[in-house]
């Protein structure tokens, strides 16, 4: 008996370290694609047109993020009915890293092949996001789904990091004669070499829990997806804790969507940073993000998850007003080094959080809506910021309204209950 106990705390831990090895690998896109090195070079390379760069990245993001928005909770209903969420991860996994790849061949004015590159390896990310996270109800339980997933999140932003400084090794020191933009061109190839082999544990050691009781071969899956879609609405008071939540997070994920989207680009062109400074900026922040993250990892098993993510939104609120008012590339480090640890913390806190309120039977349904709403904020986010400075001709005002969104999203997360939550997942009866 005491060897099959120790066997199976070995598998669980080997399953947690599974699960955390796909935000390991994953967040390579994140760092090289959407933050440090594609989009800048998209910007000021592939467009090069004044203000006109932002725009487009914008747009490109926001097109990925709208087709997630509303294909995320269908897929997650699908993939929880049929016992697939692995499968749903593997497809959305390998969409990412072939178009990552191809990415390598946009060069100076192909604007159409890259946003179209971008915005298919951006839906397969978006989408594999979604799916390993509705593990996490399955691998986790109401007393560690905190740790979990903030260790899980910063172990993230070290696979970013590591990422980064292979692709910063490659720009700084392989110099080709030729085309000046291949080493930039070339980090694409290495994220998605990256992503592809960092996930494999993931699929080697994440199990998929079968619902053979309620598959039946003769349905439908998208007539069953929807069934189940509408079940959940017509119980949605059931779940308006889940729902206050995800309207928060519509809020303060649009803030958070900006700074992840323009923080290197609002550097360079408000405050004078270098493409190198730039670079490094977005190391350290990522090193502040991921001790954040672990950190509020043990907070949130300690003082409870609600309150975790009110602390990081009262940082986001100071940060983003103090931004506005600097002018010195020297504060800035200090200013964006707090952003870190809050933009690490609140989202992990954010995912338990859905986690918790997230019946078993419905896990990557209700991450799904967890995407939709993030995605949805992504788009207002973004698209208000690319417009702004479009007018503007400035990022500063672009910056400053993203204090709206961390302003309304704490009002709001002041009147969910978590307890409420937890108790609705539990006493939740699948009856689809």
């Amino acid at each position: 008996m005491r060897d099959e106990t120790a066997k199976d705390k070995r598998a669980a831990r080997r399953e947690i370290f599974g699960f955390m090895m796909f935000d390991f690998a994953n967040s390579s896109y994140t760092t090289i694609i959407i933050t440090a090195v594609f989009n800048a070079y998209f910007v000021s390379v592939v467009v090069n047109q004044a203000n006109k760069g932002e725009l487009l990245w914008a747009v490109t993001l926001s097109i990925s993020y709208f087709l997630v928005m509303i294909f995320g909770p269908v897929l997650g209903a699908i993939a929880d009915y049929s016992s697939a969420k692995k499968r749903f991860l593997f497809i959305s996994y390998l969409l990412c890293i072939v178009f990552t790849a191809l990415l390598f061949f946009v060069r100076p004015g192909y604007i159409i092949p890259g946003m179209i590159f971008v915005i298919i390896s951006n839906i397969g990310y978006s989408a594999s996001e979604n799916f390993v996270s509705s593990f996490l109800p399955d691998i986790a339980n109401e007393e560690n789904i905190g740790r979990v997933s903030g260790y899980a999140w910063s172990f993230g932003y070290v696979g970013g990091l590591t990422a980064l400084a292979i692709c910063l090794m490659l720009i700084l020191f392989y110099h080709p004669g030729g085309d000046v933009n291949i080493p930039v061109r070339l980090t694409n190839l290495v994220t998605a070499f990256f992503f592809g082999a960092a996930a494999i544990p993931t699929f080697l050691w994440v199990r998929e829990r079968r619902r053979d009781n309620l598959f039946l071969k003769n349905r439908s899956y998208f007539r069953v997806a929807f069934q189940r879609l509408s079940h959940t609405f017509q119980n949605i008071r059931a779940f308006k804790e889940l729902a206050k939540l995800l309207l928060s997070m519509f809020f303060f994920y649009s803030g958070i969507a900006v700074v992840i989207s323009f923080a290197a680009i609002y550097a360079q062109k408000e405050l004078g940073f270098t493409p190198g400074m730039s670079v490094l900026l977005i190391i350290v922040v990522n090193i502040t993000a991921a001790f954040g993250a672990f950190l509020f990892g043990f907070l949130n098993d300690y003082i409870g998850l609600k309150k975790c993510i009110l602390i990081t939104l009262l940082i986001w609120i100071g940060t983003v007003t103090a931004a506005y008012f600097i002018r010195e590339a020297k504060a800035f480090w200090f200013i964006a080094n707090l952003a870190g640890i809050a933009m690490g913390s609140s989202q992990s806190s954010a995912r338990a959080m859905v986690g918790i309120f997230s019946p078993k039977s419905k896990s990557a349904e209700f991450f799904g809506f967890w995407g939709f709403s993030g995605k949805l904020s992504a788009i207002m986010g973004i698209l208000s910021f690319g417009i702004m400075s479009y007018i503007f001709s400035s990022n500063r005002f672009a910056i400053l309204s993203t204090l709206f969104y961390f302003l309304i999203g704490m009002i709001i997360m002041l009147f969910v209950s978590e307890k409420g939550g937890r108790e609705a997942a539990l006493n939740f009866v699948d009856e689809v």
